[in-house]
Parts: C-alpha cells; sequence; structure tokens
C-alpha cells in the first residue's frame, strides 16, 4: 500500500476586514505599547498627588491651605472644587488606561492651562508650569500616536 504524499496546506482566503486594516509601522524594537503604558501610570500618580492637594486646600490641611477655603475668592473656590473633582476622575482613568481617562485628562490640563490666563488672581500659572504641562501634553499625544502605529501587543 502507497503512502500518499502530506497534505499542502491551503491559505485563508483574504477578507476585507484584514485589506482595510490601516498600515503599521515597521518595528523598531521600542514597545511603544509599554512606554505609553508607564507614561499613563506616571501621570496618572502626578494627578492623583494633583486632586489630593486640591482637597486638602478645601478641607483646610494646614500646609496647603494658607486661608481658610470659605474666605477665599468665589472664582478660587470654583477652580479650586472644579480641578479636584476633575483631577482625580482623570487620574482615574488613566491608570486604567481607559480610553475616557485620557479625554478627562486632556479636558483636565486644557482648561488648567485656560484658567491660568483666564483667571490669573485665582488661578495663578507661572510662565514656566504653563510651558511644562503645555509639553506633558504634547509628549502625551506623541506617545499615543506611536503606540497606536506600532504592532500591537
Amino acid at each position: 500500500m502507497a503512502i500518499p504524499p502530506p497534505l499542502k496546506p491551503v491559505p485563508a482566503p483574504a477578507t476585507p476586514a484584514a485589506a482595510s486594516k490601516p498600515p503599521r509601522a515597521k518595528s523598531t524594537g521600542i514597545r511603544w505599547h509599554r512606554i505609553n503604558l508607564w507614561f499613563h501610570r506616571l501621570l496618572a500618580l502626578a494627578w492623583l498627588a494633583k486632586g489630593l492637594v486640591s482637597w486638602a486646600v478645601i478641607l483646610g490641611v494646614e500646609p496647603f491651605a494658607t486661608l481658610p477655603f470659605e474666605g477665599r475668592a468665589p472664582t478660587f473656590q470654583a477652580l479650586t472644587i472644579y480641578f479636584a473633582v476633575l483631577d482625580l476622575l482623570a487620574a482615574v482613568g488613566l491608570w486604567l488606561l481607559a480610553p475616557w481617562g485620557a479625554v478627562v485628562w486632556l479636558i483636565a490640563a486644557v482648561s488648567r492651562l485656560v484658567a491660568g490666563f483666564v483667571f490669573p488672581a485665582a488661578a495663578a500659572l507661572a510662565p514656566l508650569a504653563a510651558g511644562w504641562l503645555g509639553g506633558i501634553v504634547v509628549l502625551f499625544m506623541v506617545l499615543s500616536w506611536l503606540a497606536g502605529r506600532s504592532e500591537p501587543r
């Protein structure tokens, strides 16, 4: 009895979904997804601290509250409460790597920049701090773009 020749694998037919995927960048050896993940986590820790400091000001914790919160200007009170809530929400979203977390963080960062220029008496933002925050936003966008173009995990 003769042994039949081995079967050759049949290539899978091309699907329309596979053809419509955008081209991926060639792998350069840099794991942009991992770098982006750790950047999100470090940013989450920084924004968690920022939100907790805002709550310390509201609650009158000594090193952070120079004046009683009730005695401050209404604009200062509103901005402090706004950032106390938004910063903590952004920190949780960034830590979880949720898409909404990045959106909330961008809203928080851009609104902090805008508040520093629109309400300088209530939310003073030094030029160095504004440049630093703007640089973090740009770095966030670049890392997200590179992670999106790299090979999936």
